[in-house]
């Protein structure tokens, strides 16, 4: 597996690199066969100290698993987001697991049964920022402070749920195969699921 390392603003040596790697090949046979892996290093000048950002994003397939911690030192962030992303794996592994013992007619039963209610959608919180309070107005809402470029491929329902499990993510948007359109999938207080499609009248 060769990982692609891009720092801004901070350095990794080579022996971080290399405990990356170790610690990401255990995630491998949870995951599925690698194709792609990336170690993002940044760091954030404040007041009160630096910040060390590490984002580390894997790629299988379809699928994607990213995890993304702060702390004082890149060595620290980089154990908390390696954590993160052996949990997020493993609780894809177990999910995937299960959902093979289950008959496709009772799963699908179940995900059409979680979605249709739009006015219990959770708050909706993009890469651990606050979800925006509408009554809140000191905030400025006309500010646009991150944009995020991606790419959309066709996929199921099924799974958009299993990607956005991955991602950790509370919605996610997605090109609904079976629709031939864009739908946003989204998770509920009470833990199921919701989408959000548009009308073609």
């Amino acid at each position: 597996m060769a990982l692609q390392v891009r720092a801004n603003g901070a350095k990794v040596s080579q022996g971080m690199r290399a405990y990356a790697e170790q610690k990401l090949a255990k995630v491998e046979p949870l995951f599925g066969p690698i194709s792609d892996s990336q170690l993002e290093v940044r760091t954030i000048k404040q007041k009160t100290g630096d910040i060390s950002v590490v984002q580390i994003t894997l790629r299988s397939g379809r699928r994607i698993l990213r995890a993304e911690e702060r702390a004082t030192e890149p060595s620290k962030a980089l154990d908390k987001a390696l954590d993160k992303l052996t949990r997020q794996a493993r609780k894809s592994h177990d999910r995937m697991t299960n959902k093979n013992r289950r008959t496709p007619t009772s799963e699908a039963v179940d995900r059409l049964a979680a979605m249709p209610d739009l006015r219990a959608a959770a708050p909706v919180v993009v890469d651990g920022e606050e979800p925006i309070d509408e009554e809140d107005e000191e905030r400025d809402l006309a500010e646009v402070v991150r944009t995020k470029r991606f790419s959309v491929k066709p996929m199921t329902v099924d799974e958009a749920i299993d990607q956005m499990e991955l991602l950790g993510h509370d919605f996610f948007l997605f090109h609904n195969a079976d629709e031939d359109q864009l739908n946003v999938l989204y998770r509920r207080r009470e833990g199921t699921y919701g989408l959000l499609a548009p009308s073609r009248t």
